[in-house]
């Protein structure tokens, strides 16, 4: 049972960034691999606030991230990666399926805010 929910919530997490990605956003996942994490990419760099503040960098896009789309994300340079990695991780180990969907949207609405 326990597989079995952390299953549906990787696949829902990916089903939803591949939605936004085909929906033109910068963003971007690599298929669930059996783990609690799923592999995201999130490519904002450059991209400008609604206050007007570009997102010079990776940490920015992070801090972004968690500010206006309350979305917790560990950036791969934390793992080796350089610092201009776009790519992170995001566990499904304490969101429940009933989130995700809420979830989603604020991301979809933090994106929505950038030009």
């Amino acid at each position: 049972v326990f597989k079995a929910g952390i299953e549906e919530r990787l696949r829902r997490i990916y089903n939803g960034f591949q939605q936004l990605k085909k929906e033109g956003f910068g963003v971007d996942a690599v298929a669930p691999q059996a783990a609690i994490y799923l592999t995201i990419q999130i490519n904002l760099v450059g991209k400008k606030t609604a206050a007007g503040k570009v997102l010079q960098d990776q940490s920015e896009v992070t801090a972004y991230i968690l500010d206006e789309a309350k979305i917790a994300i560990v950036p791969f340079y934390c793992f080796g990666a350089s610092k201009n990695s776009n790519w992170y991780r995001l566990s499904v180990g304490t969101c429940r399926v009933e989130e995700i969907d809420e979830m989603l949207a604020m991301l979809k609405s933090a994106l929505i805010k950038l030009i």
